[in-house]
């Protein structure tokens, strides 16, 4: 929106020009430069404005004071608003970002500073807050909540605005002494890559007011000439002190058209409050009011349109709100307004933007315009050039009476029938613009490669504009990913939406799977006599006739037929083999990306391969010449051999396909047959099967409400149905049973929940669909006398990580990864029959390793990452306790693999109809969440004992007579459970399922209105509340470290507090890319932290055992016999309870085969003393026995070498080896020190003085524990003995001249235990 400023007398320097990037960048280019200090906190999508800053820090770049602004990241935004307004008051420049609840926690903050006049900027990516359901996409909802605050706002439209607005807004706070919140729509500004011009440091000292500068340094507190702020006062002043700042906000208006004025002046960029467009050569009838990024398609729309009608006002300041100025930018002629609002709030008379101009007309005396409200685009929903049209339409209607008011665009809304019809999509863009869609697969580079080329495109020649925007599939494990790019040679790209249907040049897809029935459409985006490019195997077959029919066999009819009605030129290539030849196994993106270059003609061939053979030597310079030469030659096999990329002839054939032809139609039934509940199998119809085909925008609400899903609530189970195939390796375990012990350790490290064992009968066995691949061993156990057993891989569900080979204790192993292709209908087949025959996990007792794992997990086939080093653990805590478990789950990682609709993980036991009762509210509330959901539940069942007790006190003192034999029998099992109601078990569970029958054979079924309800039926209302539920708390290190630190503290404090807390500790910010917490460990440089962190890891399981009461281990997935333990005792325990468990993570960078090695990974922490071992047990106190047991005592590995096997701490000493190698010693010196604390918080000496003292040793060698449990208690009774160890924390000398006692518990088939081999 900004006029070209050629002509001007300042000129913007040629290095400054032709910037790529996205608008967080953009803004925080400006804000790093012109501040001291800014206080950070991750949250999307604002955290790349903080770890850019922070980035620059650890690069010393410097500020305008040549300074590096110092960066402080906070443990929550209250925290950083807080330490913004302490910074301010100390007269710095100080500012921050942030978006959603995160501005919302701003408020108490966001008055004060107003309140004291304190200039400042924050700058948010403005996003959606979470309701019904979180959504970390862009709309108005966080910033129009703020509009009370005090502050100015500015909306900046596009990328190159977030860049000059925030200067704007720099120069006008400082004038003004009003704080400015800078806002841009999150997601589709602030990670939209486009070319913008740079202000530089030049312009920027020439605008800025340094004698204001020089005002509020001066009116910072100081005891050189102090002065007090934040009083209390009374009603007799505090009205004249609140209106005294009344004439600073009646200037700001002016000093923020004076900083646009300068600003146009400096750069030749210009820009009004409010801007006016109209293309017509009339005058027009009809306005629509706008601000954010929907100003620029409306723009765009209008210009296209060259529409007589319709006029634009968009709104760049809309705080401090000027009716008058309005008024007068609206034309006379207008009789008819759309105002345009990207949030809802539910209950007014209509959106923020909507009154404000709703009372500007009122107060200009314009009632005779008619006025219609409209919401779009919440949630990032995509906002296009048809929804303007259709606008316009809406507005023209003949009758005012006819046109919908209030109305939305871009849904389909058959319930309230307030949304717009579509026409077909409009293309607004010049002839010039190349449109390109590329459908890649998480993880395999292909939006990594999409970003190098449009900055090396962009970087092509000066007059080249460019244009990226990217999409994400929630899953975590190979979801998918959609790169939307646009270029051109010759106009400015201004198109914030994504590339319409039909209107691209080239459709990449980069994974084959793609383009099967029942996946995604493809093509759908290509234009007529496009080009699509495809990455298949079937790009190997030399016979073309059989080429052609294995893309018949691999390729949706339906795709297959719009490619030979669209006249679409078909290329297809074998990736994965040409870059195996090329020794770059599964590296795709550099070939796929020539040949982008190769058929887009965005630029010359020739100059791209020059392009590309540069920013190969640059980015892979540092792994040597032989990679370097690798990736060339790679490269111009892809260009110059004629035999790497081949052009399809299209069958005239393919005209004729149907869908309802589709070879491949078992593909699209596979997944509901599996169904057998009908609200279950309307719920994956109607939702989930569009959603997961790129089609959920098409639902209509009705849709929504028939399921049930009114509020937010979910179907639970869903991801059974899914079949996603989320394998990049093409991998899966296969079972030796001639090596198997049947241990389940396999099954239990599994992440996804895709590896179980099955207890079988002779029958089940035989009459599986592949009886010769269905193999079973003799069951060992006298509890499955007679029965079979058999290990399972479900090849449509496993990641292919490998921990299930790593955790398997055998040798030889008895999994091995073998092509997920060999067998794989057979084991298909065999997986489904398998997962429907009985449950038989009641038959063992689940308090063993093996034995929890007979037990169906009630978590499943997560999205989350392969090799997920939190999911074991969430799994095995839905074995334990999951039928009588309710989970309060704070935002993070483990809520987005847990719950993002319409996928479901957790599910329900199909013996039962039980399962897990999960929610999730905040990021920062999860502890309190859980507490008042325990509080609740608690005074529930109070109310429960106290009517049973009533209603078994009145039966049993009737006569006999007077009683059935089912009352009789009801009473009996009442009395029973007022028993055993306090005992954590299933005990209670199992009794209510004998009564059920009873209650409903009993109740009252014709109470009239008004009666009192009788008493048994009052029982039956509290009928959840009979089983003994166990309160789980869980989330990452970045809540319970740190934003939710207080939260919790408070609800382990006190010891009525019955609720069990698990902490799956990353030791930083997962699920925001990857920033510092509280719990990462010193000398790890990540996001917030890129100059290494100095400050060691905070010891949260050692502050909480300090309050006595409270159960604390701390756990890793390397002792699996102690995290079931754990669990355990933590479940059982009378009071809170603190679970802490190391969880490797993708953002780890593990080297070199990733989370593949996350089994070997917890080892080598435990090993190395990286991650203790050790369990609190308030319990054992009451026994006047130690309550702390340390459970890793020994340590066996260099804890340096730990480090090395890590990029985040191998980042530091590539960067700063000096800094990383004292950071490093420190971290050795950490380990030991705490090692050392820990055995002497364990040793807890009897009689005698010194541990060596004891005359008798007792060690223990264990796989489940049971053999562990012994050997303490046994020590615990013998005066003569010390603590008992494993027997590898040992040495030989150590039991020279004792008696020693040894328990041994051999596993399976007599292997030696772990922790006894050494």
């Amino acid at each position: 929106m900004a006029t070209n400023g050629k002509k001007l007398a300042k000129k913007t320097s040629n290095s400054e020009r032709g910037k790529c990037v996205d608008g967080n960048w953009a803004a925080a280019h400006i804000s790093y430069r012109t501040n001291d200090c800014a206080y950070i906190f991750p949250i999307t999508p604002s955290s790349p404005m903080g770890e850019e800053v922070d980035a620059w820090a650890a690069e010393h770049k410097k500020n305008l004071w040549d300074q590096e602004l110092k960066v402080i990241e906070m443990q929550s935004e209250g925290g950083a608003a807080g330490a913004l307004h302490g910074a301010l008051v100390s007269g710095a420049l100080a500012t921050t970002y942030t978006a959603s609840q995160g501005l919302l926690l701003f408020i108490p903050n966001m008055y004060k500073i107003a309140g004291e006049l304190l200039p400042t900027v924050i700058h948010v990516a403005s996003r959606a807050l979470a309701g019904e359901a979180l959504s970390i996409y862009g709309d108005h909802s966080d910033t129009m909540l703020v509009r009370g605050c005090g502050w100015a706002m500015v909306s900046s439209f596009s990328v190159q605005e977030a860049h000059d607005m925030a200067a704007v807004c720099q120069i006008a706070t400082l004038n003004s002494r009003v704080p400015f919140l800078h806002f841009f729509d999150g997601f589709r500004t602030s990670h939209e890559v486009n070319k913008i011009t740079l202000v530089t440091d030049e312009q920027l000292r020439e605008l800025l007011p340094y004698d204001k500068i020089e005002e509020h340094r001066q009116r910072g507190l100081s005891p050189m000439h102090p002065t007090q702020r934040g009083t209390a006062q009374a009603p007799d002043v505090f009205m004249q002190m609140v209106e005294s700042s009344n004439q600073n906000y009646n200037q700001v208006e002016s000093h923020i058209e004076k900083a646009m004025q300068d600003f146009h002046r400096i750069t030749g960029r210009k820009y009004e409050p409010l801007e006016y467009r109209y293309y017509g050569t009339t005058q027009p009838r009809v306005a629509i009011i706008c601000m954010g990024s929907g100003v620029t398609i409306i723009n765009g729309t209008l210009r296209h349109l060259k529409n007589e009608s319709t006029c634009l006002i968009a709104v760049r300041m809309f705080r401090p709100w000027n009716w008058k100025r309005f008024c007068d930018t609206l034309p006379k002629s207008v009789t008819r307004v759309a105002v345009l609002d990207r949030t809802r709030e539910g209950g007014s008379q209509g959106e923020p933007l909507y009154l404000d101009v709703c009372t500007s007309l009122m107060q200009g005396n314009r009632r005779d315009v008619f006025i219609a409200g409209g919401r779009y685009g919440l949630g990032s929903k995509d906002f296009t050039p048809r929804m303007v049209a259709a606008i316009i339409q809406n507005m023209l209607r003949k009758n005012e009476a006819d046109i919908q008011s209030p109305f939305t665009v871009g849904i389909n809304d058959d319930v309230t029938k307030l949304s717009l019809p579509l026409g077909r999509p409009l293309n607004i863009l010049d002839e010039s613009v190349t449109q390109c869609v590329f459908w890649g697969f998480g993880s395999d580079g292909t939006v990594g490669a999409n970003k190098e080329a449009v900055k090396l495109i962009g970087n092509y020649h000066e007059d080249m504009s460019v244009q990226a925007y990217f999409e994400y599939d929630a899953k975590k494990s190979s979801g998918w990913t959609i790169s939307h790019l646009r270029f051109s040679p010759s106009v400015s790209i201004e198109a914030p939406f994504r590339v319409e249907e039909g209107m691209a040049d080239y459709v990449a897809c980069h994974n084959e799977s793609y383009v099967q029935a029942n996946k995604f459409d493809v093509v759908k985006f290509c234009k007529r006599r496009g080009n699509f490019f495809l990455n298949t195997t079937a790009a190997s077959i030399d016979d073309p006739a059989k080429r052609i029919e294995a893309l018949e066999h691999l390729v949706s009819p339906k795709i297959l037929r719009t490619l030979a009605m669209k006249n679409i030129n078909l290329y297809i290539m074998d990736a994965q083999a040409l870059s195996r030849k090329y020794g770059l196994a599964g590296r795709i993106n550099m070939v796929c990306q020539t040949v982008f270059f190769r058929l887009s003609n965005v630029v010359p061939l020739m100059d791209a391969v020059a392009l590309l053979k540069a920013a190969i030597k640059k980015a892979y310079g540092h792994k040597g010449d032989e990679i370097v030469k690798k990736n060339i030659d790679l490269l111009d096999a892809v260009v110059n051999d004629p035999n790497t990329l081949i052009k399809v002839d299209v069958p005239e054939s393919w005209k004729k396909l149907q869908a309802g032809n589709d070879a491949n139609k078992s593909f699209e039934e596979r997944h509901g047959r599996l169904i057998d509940d009908e609200k279950v199998r309307k719920f994956m119809v109607d939702i989930v099967d569009p959603v997961t085909r790129l089609e959920g925008d098409d639902i209509p609400v009705s849709k929504f409400l028939e399921n049930h899903l009114l509020g937010g609530v979910m179907v639970p189970g869903t991801t059974r149905f899914e079949k996603r195939n989320p394998n990049p390796s093409g991998r899966i375990p296969k079972w030796n049973m001639d090596n198997c012990t049947q241990c389940n350790q396999c099954v239990f490290i599994c992440p996804h929940a895709a590896i179980r064992p099955f207890i079988v009968t002779k029958d089940e066995m035989q009459n599986a669909p592949f009886p010769v691949q269905f193999e079973t061993l003799k069951a060992t156990g006298a509890e499955f006398g007679g029965k079979r057993y058999a290990i399972r891989v479900s090849p449509l569900d496993c990641t292919g990580c490998n921990a299930c080979v790593e955790a398997c204790p055998e040798e030889p192993k008895a999994l091995e990864m073998q092509s997920i292709d060999i067998d794989k209908k057979e084991n298909e087949e065999n997986w489904n029959y398998a997962f429907n025959l009985p449950e038989r996990g009641d038959l063992i007792e689940k308090s063993t390793i093996r034995g929890s794992q007979f037990q169906t997990p009630l978590m499943e086939f997560s999205g989350a990452c392969s090799g997920c080093g939190e999911t074991p653990y969430f799994k095995l805590l839905t074995q334990l306790f999951g039928q009588r478990m309710v989970i309060a789950n704070a935002t993070g990682c483990s809520s987005i693999w847990g719950g993002s609709f319409p996928s479901n993980p957790y599910t329900v036991s199909k013996k039962t109809g039980r399962g897990p009762a999960w929610a999730n509210s905040l990021f920062e509330d999860n502890a309190e969440y859980g507490l008042g959901m325990f509080v609740a539940m608690r005074h529930r069942r109070e109310r429960l004992q106290n009517l049973v007790h009533d209603y078994v006190h009145i039966m049993e003192l009737k006569d006999a007579s007077e009683k059935t034999e089912k009352e009789n029998e009801l009473v009996h099992l009442l009395t029973d459970w007022l028993e055993a109601c306090n005992e954590k078990s299933d005990k209670c569970t199992v009794l209510f399922d004998k009564m059920k029958p009873l209650f409903e054979e009993l109740l009252d079924k014709e109470t009239k209105p008004g009666a009192r309800i009788p008493l048994l039926n009052q029982i039956w209302s509290d009928r959840d509340m009979f089983p003994k539920l166990s309160q789980w708390i869980v989330g990452g290190d970045g809540w319970a470290y740190d934003i939710g630190f207080g939260g919790l503290d408070h609800v382990e404090a006190f010891e009525a507090n019955d609720v069990n807390v698990l902490v799956v500790d990353t030791e930083m910010y997962s699920n925001t890319g990857g920033q510092m917490s509280k719990a990462t460990p010193r000398g790890s440089a990540v996001a917030f932290a890129q100059g290494g962190k100095t400050q060691r890891k905070k010891s949260i399981g050692e502050m909480f055992m300090t309050y006595e009461h409270v159960y604390v281990a701390s756990v890793s997935l390397a002792n699996q016999a102690q995290v079931l333990q754990a669990f355990i005792e933590a479940d059982r325990h009378n009071g809170p309870s603190f679970v802490v468990a190391y969880a490797p993570c993708v953002q780890h960078g593990l080297r070199a085969h990733g989370l593949d090695d996350m089994v070997d990974e917890s080892r080598f922490a435990v090993e190395s003393g990286y991650w203790p071992l050790y369990r609190y047990n308030p319990a054992l106190l009451q026994q006047g026995k130690n309550p702390f047991v340390l459970d890793s005592k020994k340590l066996r590995k260099d804890v340096q070498k730990f480090l090395k096997r890590e990029t985040r701490f191998m980042k530091l000493q590539k960067n700063a080896p000096e800094i990383a190698e004292e950071l490093f010693k420190q971290m050795n010196n950490d380990v030991n020190h705490r090692m050392e604390l820990l055995n002497q918080k364990a040793a807890g000496y009897k009689s005698f003085e010194h541990e060596d003292d004891a005359s008798v040793k007792v060690l223990f060698a264990s796989e489940t524990g049971t053999a562990a449990r012994l050997a303490r208690d046994f020590a615990d009774a013998c005066i003569h003995s010390h603590v008992a160890d494993a027997m590898d924390d040992v040495e030989l000398d150590d039991v020279e001249g004792t008696t020693t006692i040894f328990f041994i518990a051999t596993c399976g088939q007599g292997a030696m235990p772990q922790n006894g081999k050494n």
